[in-house]
């Protein structure tokens, strides 16, 4: 079991700026980015908890994990980062993580024309 280098002491009371760059340089060192997402979610509870704003702690490394290597381990997390993309990047996320999602709004759409059908039959004056 690997252990980030980073003490509760630090993650909470250091400076956005300097936890951003130490989590930068700790991913460019073991590449592990199931850690730094961890991490980053880590900022954003601190970001919730605290009186202080930190809005989308490490941006671009963030972006770059998501769109550049997606991995399973990161697909928990995922939906935490909605605001780091835009739509369309977004959208093609969306489905990189979860492809049976547009099979199921087919099929809920076929659902309501389905029942659509059989209510204008059942009121039609004959």
């Amino acid at each position: 079991m690997q252990k980030h280098p980073f003490t509760i002491n630090q993650m909470f009371r250091l400076k956005q700026k300097t936890l951003e760059k130490r989590i930068t340089a700790y991913y460019q060192t073991s590449s592990d980015a199931a850690t730094v997402i961890k991490l980053v979610r880590l900022l954003q509870i601190r970001g919730e908890l605290s009186t202080e704003a930190i809005d989308t702690p490490c941006f671009e490394l963030i972006r770059t994990l998501y769109i550049q290597q997606p991995g399973r381990e990161m697909k928990r997390y995922f939906f935490y980062f909605q605001a780091y993309f835009s739509q369309t990047e977004w959208t093609t996320l969306l489905l990189h993580f979860f492809p049976e999602i547009p099979i199921m709004k087919n099929w809920r759409e076929q659902v309501i024309l389905t029942v659509y059908a059989a209510m204008c039959h059942k009121f039609t004056v004959p």
